[in-house]
């Protein structure tokens, strides 16, 4: 099997489920932008965030951190706001120290599976924009990132 995979625009809806239901133990989240959406189209998008909720309700660590820094003060809303419907959710969120920008935009699971690209958790990154992703198949390739993954969230703080 490849150990990395292409994940080309709205790819990132099946890439992103099937990493999603293989958690066991633990979901390590970073995106710029995390945003809620009601649109009908935007029922994939959803689908995703009720596998965290479902993950979470499992037992399994979910851990997500966002950018609040304010640069773009309707992003940092946005971002608030999903970090209050999360953590309602049993998720824990973060956000890094020092108004530091979270730009990153990662996926881990169990420290073996991984998504590193250009997606945001937006309806619009998924549907509208040009995206792309790279989708990790190997815990080797994986583990600096785990490590810095758990630096950065040792460091940062509650939303």
């Amino acid at each position: 099997m490849d150990t990395l995979k292409v994940i080309k625009n709205e790819e990132y809806f099946k890439a992103a489920r099937f990493v999603l239901t293989q958690a066991r133990r633990q979901v390590d989240i970073a995106t710029f932008k995390f945003e809620f959406s009601q649109r009908i189209d935007a029922r994939p998008l959803n689908s995703l965030i009720d596998i965290l909720y479902t993950l979470a309700n499992n037992k399994v660590i979910v851990r997500v951190l966002l950018d609040t820094t304010g640069r773009r003060s309707g992003l940092a809303r946005i971002n608030r706001r999903a970090a209050g419907t999360l953590r309602q959710r049993g998720i824990d969120v973060r956000t890094l120290p020092d108004s530091r920008c979270q730009h990153a935009k990662i996926l881990l699971v169990d420290g073996c599976l991984g998504i590193i690209g250009s997606h945001n958790w937006s309806w619009r990154s998924m549907t509208e924009n040009f995206e792309v992703s790279v989708l990790v198949y190997h815990a080797g390739h994986l583990q600096e990132l785990q490590e810095h993954f758990d630096r950065l969230w040792n460091l940062s703080k509650e939303v």
